[in-house]
């Protein structure tokens, strides 16, 4: 094992960070059970993501165990937020994964902390590494030979009971706890499951045959809020409080509507002494009850903020709510057109946005932000330029409702490469070539170049790519995830892979090919998400 020295600058660092936090969890560790949530990201980007903090307050929630945080910062050294103890003196390390390109920093943070990277090569004394969140409920392969256990469902309805059956096994052997703990039917240990593939390179069969895992979704009323507050995070210093959970709309590209079904949390238990309330949520825009719990919350004197927000659902009643707190709405009309708006599940006219957009921008000259998809399945030139006529379009908008008034915002155009995801009924479909992307951004890019007082941002091409690889992979990635890990550049992987990188991404899959995820039983079947796809595409 790696032996560390600890040095004065962490100490201070992690210190300064305590110093900043509001609500968190110091415990003894004397004859309870040590877990640590390791976030393979930054302590701000980490510290924004609720799923962190309902895991880290279910587990502290129990007497009888200490759990505490740990984030990868590049420069600093692995240790426990909370006590300063390093990871290997964890009997459970918990990773929390909602971005596929966090992958690459497992092995690196595990390495750093002196535990091995790989699953075999771990011997009895080393923590149980635990992954889960909603990137392994899709597809957990890619990650599998870094991870001794895979929890596929929500914290709640999982972790009391995993933590109950591993505090009767504690004390066995390693192989044994494992074993013992993968008898949940959300439970997955790779090490059970073996696959074969055709010559093709496409998967073949699972061997067992037979072998499934089953999605657990949490079945309660109440939805997840803040564990902690902190300045530190992209809302600093606001409560956050999980406002829906799922999204009606089911876009077919989006992972998070597909993977759950839509629920929404009256949001009556909020803290008095919280003044900024972060409503948060996929399909938050869809809250049958939203506009009530807005007005309740601002007589209490409370200051809210909400999300993204769908265009065609979000009333003027609501913006007029919360137009003292907010400079910048956010709408994602993903696609220029009509037809392509429509193939992604948002069929909304041109007319409707620019009439809503007009009636808000009435109220106040807001910012505006506004996400479009570029390298959309069919997709041709005209799209790109009904993107560019659109936004030409909302800012004659934004001069004519904010000239009376003396002022009018900006709007921000960010763009970002489609990455198909497993378990939605996209999965088929194949990401662009980054040449093409590239050629789509520099176009759009010029084209913004002469809309005034607008800003033209985008997602990395190379980075989505790199997304979309790991987001459909099987277990073979992992060599390529470690050569990422040791700082090996892309167009060098991609040259020297004995794996050609294109087939995961660039290719349109056949009805029955047979996926790397395809062991796991979501919300929904293999074959209504075809079915969808099917309808969808007889159109585009």
């Amino acid at each position: 094992m790696i032996q560390h020295k600890r040095r004065k600058e962490d100490v201070l660092s992690s210190r300064g960070y305590l110093t900043l936090e509001k609500g968190a969890i110091i415990k003894k560790w004397h004859n309870k059970t040590p877990v640590c949530i390791v976030f393979p990201n930054s302590y701000y980007i980490g510290m924004s993501n609720l799923a962190l903090h309902i895991l880290y307050t279910t587990l502290n929630s129990d007497f009888e165990i200490v759990c505490e945080r740990c984030f990868f910062e590049e420069k600093e050294e692995l240790r426990s937020l909370e006590s300063g103890k390093s990871l290997a003196s964890f009997d459970i390390l918990f990773i929390t994964l909602s971005f596929e390109l966090d992958y690459i920093n497992i092995p690196k943070l595990l390495s750093r902390a002196g535990i091995h990277a790989l699953a075999s090569e771990r011997k009895d004394g080393d923590p149980i590494v635990v992954a889960g969140g909603i990137c392994v409920m899709a597809n957990p392969e890619p990650v599998s030979r870094f991870v001794d256990l895979f929890i596929l469902g929500d914290v709640e309805e999982t972790i009391p009971l995993f933590m109950k059956r591993y505090k009767k096994a504690k004390g066995k052997k390693r192989e044994e706890v494992v074993d013992e703990l993968s008898c949940f039917d959300w439970a997955y240990d790779p090490m059970t499951l073996d696959v074969s593939y055709s010559l093709d390179g496409t998967l073949e069969a699972f061997i067992p045959q037979d072998f499934s895992v089953t999605i657990e979704n949490y079945k309660g009323k109440n939805l997840g809020t803040s564990a902690i507050i902190s300045s530190n995070t992209e809302f600093s210093d606001m409560f956050l409080v999980e406002g829906t959970r799922g999204c009606p709309s089911r876009c077919p590209f989006c992972l998070l509507g597909n993977t759950y079904s839509f629920s929404y949390d009256r949001l009556e238990n909020i803290p008095l002494d919280v003044a900024d309330i972060g409503i948060i949520g996929g399909g938050v825009s869809f809250h049958p009850r939203l506009v009530q719990i807005i007005k309740g919350m601002k007589q209490a004197g409370k200051h809210v903020h909400l999300p993204s927000l769908r265009v065609d659902e979000v009333t003027t009643e609501l913006v007029g709510l919360i137009q003292d707190e907010v400079k910048t709405l956010t709408f994602g009309i993903e696609a220029g057109s009509e037809r392509l708006r429509k193939f992604i599940g948002k069929p909304l006219s041109n007319d409707a946005i620019y009439e809503k957009l007009e009636a808000i921008l009435a109220i106040k000259p807001f910012n505006l932000k506004l996400y479009f998809m570029i390298g959309l399945y069919g997709e041709e030139r005209k799209d790109l330029e009904d993107i560019l006529i659109m936004v030409k379009h909302i800012h004659h908008i934004m001069v004519k409702t904010g000239a009376p008034k003396g002022f009018m915002g900006s709007i921000t155009v960010h763009v970002s490469p489609f990455v198909p995801k497993a378990f939605t009924p996209f999965q088929w479909l194949p990401m662009e070539e980054m040449d093409v992307l590239k050629e789509k951004i520099t176009w759009l890019k010029k084209g913004f170049a002469h809309v005034g007082n607008t800003y033209f941002t985008h997602e990395s091409v190379k980075y989505s790519v790199i997304q979309g690889i790991l987001a459909r992979a099987d277990r073979r990635i992992g060599d390529v995830i470690l050569r990422f890990a040791k700082g090996d550049s892309f167009s060098k992987v991609l040259r020297e892979s004995p794996l050609n990188l294109n087939f995961y991404v660039h290719r349109e899959r056949d009805k029955d090919e047979l996926f790397p995820w395809d062991f796991i039983k979501g919300r929904q079947k293999k074959e209504s998400l075809w079915k969808r796809l099917s309808t969808l595409t007889r159109d585009v």
